[in-house]
């Protein structure tokens, strides 16, 4: 039979081969990082060629009656920290963006850019403040579960309270309490049935 041959020149090595799917290169990360870093002293480079004062969330900031400039480079909005600085005064801002750039492209301030990356991921979440009013409401934990008891085929937790014979009185919700409040404060009186 033709079928045969078929089956016996297939080979499933080959098929994996052809239907796996190449590797990708590992991609490293801190060119991520430093492209970040680069994106925004392009920024602030073509601010300060279009002659831009105090930009909004820029790099740099100018004042009246000073030569110079206060500049920073930064991961996002992380000030990058370089010999325990994160900011800096020159009177060439243009030509320290320049050398910044390069810098970052040759990896001289990795270490920088890292320790940026990692205050960014360490940022503490503010826990919520629980008031006293609301501690107080709050069930005191236990130290063991509740025990359990067969209840109509059901199991139910054992109330301290009322026993599994007596039925249980009916919370008021809301309204009710409210109805009550009024009722006893004698803003309300009873209606006629």
């Amino acid at each position: 039979m033709t079928v045969e041959f078929i089956k016996q020149l297939h080979q499933n090595a080959l098929e994996k081969a052809w239907n796996a799917r190449p590797a990708k290169p590992p991609v490293d990360p801190m060119l991520k990082h430093r492209k970040k870093v680069l994106s925004r002293i392009d920024a602030a480079l073509a601010q300060l060629e279009s002659g831009e004062n105090n930009p909004p969330r820029g790099l740099y900031q100018t004042r009246d009656n000073f030569n110079g400039m206060r500049v920073q480079l930064k991961y996002g909005q992380r000030a990058l920290t370089i010999d325990g600085r994160d900011h800096w005064f020159v009177e060439d801002a243009a030509t320290f963006f320049r050398s910044a750039r390069e810098a970052v492209g040759s990896g001289e301030l990795d270490r920088a850019i890292l320790d940026a990356v990692d205050r960014t991921d360490k940022v503490p979440v503010k826990e919520a403040k629980v008031k006293d009013k609301e501690k107080a409401a709050l069930p005191v934990p236990r130290d063991e579960p509740p025990a359990l008891q067969i209840v109509a085929g059901h199991e139910a937790a054992v109330d301290d309270k009322a026993s599994a014979d007596e039925p249980r009185a009916a919370n008021p919700g809301r309204f009710a309490r409210k109805y009550e409040k009024l009722l006893a404060a004698g803003i309300l009186s009873e209606p006629a049935l």
